[in-house]
């Protein structure tokens, strides 16, 4: 994640709630110096939080991170399923993302190459 999350994040909390970021902090359980940060992008949630977050926002976890479905469907051509869906993500999903996330570009590239690889078959 990075200062855009943080910017989206802000904008999603003045957006969908009242709080402020000390309310929020309070919520979370966290300091309000460590909810700037995330605010700021100098830091970030871990999973458990990003879930509170969206708990206490009202929103699902892709509006949390700013992405929405057509964007993510353009990076992958997916199956010809009706059934798939990028608005509701399981548990393990998510994890995957957040993995995905922590890596460096060289990584993010060659995991890119064996997903299409699978994909394409």
């Amino acid at each position: 994640m990075s200062k855009s999350f943080g910017r989206h994040l802000r904008d999603l909390r003045k957006k969908h709630s009242k709080y402020s970021q000390q309310e929020m902090a309070d919520m979370l359980n966290i300091s309000r110096s460590t909810y700037t940060y995330y605010e700021t992008g100098k830091s970030e949630p871990g999973q458990e939080k990003l879930k509170k977050i969206c708990d206490i926002l009202s929103v699902d976890f892709n509006t949390l991170l700013g992405y929405s479905e057509e964007g993510i469907t353009s990076m992958v051509a997916l199956g010809d399923s009706k059934n798939d869906s990028l608005t509701s993500l399981s548990p393990t999903e998510e994890q995957i993302i957040l993995a995905y996330r922590s890596m460096n570009s060289e990584e993010k590239e060659f995991i890119g190459k064996q997903i299409t690889k699978i994909v394409k078959g």
